[in-house]
């Protein structure tokens, strides 16, 4: 059992450093080998062998199915009205609001949109310039957006922006288009766990930042509280 635990956990690892996916034809020949190890290995080499490659199938089966809601290359650039629910605690800056949004359907064409995509909301300039929604987590609204598939800036040793979209379950990014559309609330709230707590969330982080106006550490103790550091300013910690 022990061996068959290390070969999975080796056979996982196989899978997270590789550079490629296996296609069909690999995984079809890794059960041909497995079939194989099990009819004439003995026990350890062949609970070493079956671990490793259930644990690389596993791995490739689990990221399949995390790219698998993709944008389509044509869709982006393009309009697309949505409905969806607000699904993070929004970040609020000088220029709009950030959040995540959970999609529900998209309205007027019969478009392929990842079910999660990160959403920014900005003032715009000019001629246009038009407000920001004040959006709350578990918010259901009606939005008109513009996406594209996850990039990331490609420095070495540098943050993986991709990686960290695909690890929160990201599959686009896109802003909201301010000026002439439709954007608008539907419902204030839609009930579910995930909802209430971000909820709660906004609502501690809004009680610490009115209490302390101005203050220098009040993102500290929002990050300590509810665990959001985006509000710290690290330039005035030092």
């Amino acid at each position: 059992m022990r061996c068959a635990i290390l070969g999975f956990v080796a056979g996982a690892a196989w899978l997270e450093n590789a550079a490629t996916l296996p296609d069909q034809v690999t995984l079809l020949a890794g059960l041909a080998v497995l079939l194989f190890g099990a009819r004439f290995l003995r026990a350890v080499p062949r609970a070493l062998l079956c671990g490793a490659l259930l644990g690389y199938a596993w791995a490739a089966l689990l990221a399949h199915l995390a790219l698998v809601p993709a944008l389509d290359k044509a869709d982006e650039g393009r309009d697309i009205t949505l409905v969806g629910t607000i699904d993070s605690l929004p970040y609020r800056f000088e220029q709009g609001v950030r959040f995540n949004f959970a999609v529900e359907r998209v309205l007027g064409a019969p478009l392929k949109v990842p079910p999660h995509i990160a959403l920014g909301w900005y003032e715009g300039a000019g001629a246009d310039a038009a407000a920001v929604g004040e959006v709350q987590p578990g918010e259901r609204w009606q939005l008109t957006v513009r996406l594209q598939r996850p990039h990331g800036n490609a420095n070495p040793y540098g943050f993986d922006y991709e990686v960290w979209l695909l690890e929160q379950g990201l599959r686009a990014t896109g802003y909201v288009r301010s000026a002439g559309q439709s954007n608008h609330r539907l419902d204030a709230f839609v009930p579910s766990v995930g909802n209430v707590i971000e909820l709660c969330r906004a609502t501690l982080r809004d009680r610490i930042q009115r209490a302390l106006p101005g203050k220098k550490y009040a993102g500290v103790l929002v990050a300590l509280v509810v665990g959001d550091q985006r509000a710290i300013d690290h330039g005035e910690l030092h």
